[in-house]
């Protein structure tokens, strides 16, 4: 009895012993590890649109050689403002400002260098009566300077991080800077009437342009932007080329800045190439 109970214990034994043994003995099937997760990069060259305010001031101020036109039998006589005089004071521009722009990107590391060109037309202008030379010639309170913007050209370079804190891993900031060109209209004329009175000129003056901003990617090539640029045009002589209205303050000096908040939408091109494949 005592060996029928020893031989049945062996035989179990056995039995449980068995599955493991062949189990250990399988292969085990292969499962790959998963896929890496999508790095995006803003490599590339991209084009795209962008929409936004555009704000900024400008300056009109005698110069030595400033006259009153149209004077006694139409010769030009002299103004006592000495040169330097400001003849409007503060002319504070605002408008609509939209354009194009395109570009291309470079990324090492979480580092982005790029250039950028865009071109934008805006209705910016400003006006203002001239009271700053009522002390000079009360008459000349009731004329007013004008300054209007017509486009805006801007081509920059760039340097970006990516990845930074909290912003995200594909989060684009930036620093921007490059030269400015613009159309700029010039104009004075006496409240009421521009007949005899009014005169414009228009001249394309050249600047720089500084500014920093904020881009994200939303898919499939499709990114988006939000952008500041500061733009300061060189001082320039204007109201130089008659025929010129009645008593319109010629030569004159101006200046101008623009302030100019933007969004956008840009599209980088090849962006299912590599691994920024999907982004």
């Amino acid at each position: 009895m005592k060996k029928l109970f020893l031989g049945s214990v062996a035989l179990v034994a056995l039995g449980l012993a068995a599955p493991a043994a062949f189990a250990a003995e399988r292969p085990v099937p292969y499962t790959p590890p998963p896929p890496p997760v999508p790095v995006y990069t803003w490599t590339g060259c991209y084009v795209g649109a962008n929409a936004g305010y555009s704000g900024g001031r400008s300056t009109h101020s005698t110069t030595a050689g400033t006259v009153l036109t149209g004077g006694a039998l139409g010769a030009p006589a002299p103004i006592t403002a000495p040169a330097g005089t400001d003849i409007a004071g503060d002319l504070n521009l605002s408008g609509f400002i939209g354009g194009f722009q395109g570009g291309c990107n470079v990324q090492v590391g979480v580092w982005v260098w790029g250039v950028e060109v865009d071109g934008s037309a805006t209705n910016k202008e400003g006006q203002n009566f001239e009271t700053a030379l009522a002390s000079f010639d009360v008459r000349r309170a009731a004329w007013i300077s004008q300054t209007q913007e017509r486009w805006l050209v801007t081509a920059r370079g760039k340097l970006g991080l990516s990845g930074l804190g909290w912003f995200g891993d594909r989060t684009l900031l930036y620093v921007t800077g490059g030269g400015a060109w613009a159309k700029i209209d010039t104009s004075e004329f006496l409240a009421g009437t521009v007949l005899n009175t009014g005169h414009q000129e228009s001249n394309t003056r050249s600047g720089w342009t500084v500014g920093a901003g904020i881009e994200y990617p939303l898919g499939y090539g499709w990114s988006v932007k939000s952008e500041y640029l500061y733009v300061k045009f060189e001082d320039y002589t204007t109201f130089t080329s008659p025929p010129f209205g009645v008593a319109n303050i010629a030569p004159r000096n101006v200046k101008l800045y623009d302030n100019i908040f933007r969004a956008g939408m840009n599209y980088k091109f090849g962006w299912g190439w590599g691994s920024g494949s999907g982004y």
